[in-house]
């Protein structure tokens, strides 16, 4: 799997990392689809991440096309008081990362499912690329509709 906290090198990433001010990742470590959810590290355990939980899925390829690229899943958990929270997971461009996007596509409902993650589970294309992580929070962001939350 590719490095999501990556940025393209030049890329306008905000001064020493910082995250967008009311969106909240949580990387999900050693993740993988599975039929009810994604199934991902937690301490010495195991946690599902249930379809039901996320309420808006999207999918991007993140990097530059010369460079380092990753394909990033952000998967909307909801919102509170400091803004929305996600769960992240990626891949390297390929099969695996069709494949999640099959499972993700598969999992949600119509109304969940985000900008580009149709394109990537039937084309194995994204449509949407960022450079950096900052553009691709942005734009996941705007993106959420506004019966979400």
């Amino acid at each position: 799997m590719g490095n999501p906290q990556a940025r393209a090198p030049g890329a306008g990433a905000p001064a020493r990392g910082a995250p967008l001010a009311g969106y909240r990742v949580e990387l999900l470590r050693g993740a993988r689809p599975v039929e009810g959810g994604i199934l991902h590290g937690a301490g010495n355990d195991e946690r599902l991440l249930r379809w039901e939980e996320v309420w808006f899925a999207v999918a991007a390829e993140v990097g530059e096309p010369e460079g380092v690229r990753t394909i990033v899943f952000d998967l909307v958990l909801g919102r509170d008081a400091k803004g929305w929270r996600a769960a992240r997971l990626d891949a390297d461009p390929g099969p695996g990362a069709e494949e999640i996007a099959r499972a993700i596509h598969a999992g949600v409902g119509p109304r969940q499912r985000g900008p580009s993650l149709k394109s990537l589970a039937s084309d194995g294309i994204p449509s949407w690329w960022y450079a950096d992580l900052e553009s691709f929070e942005e734009a996941v962001v705007a993106a959420i509709p506004p019966t979400s939350g």
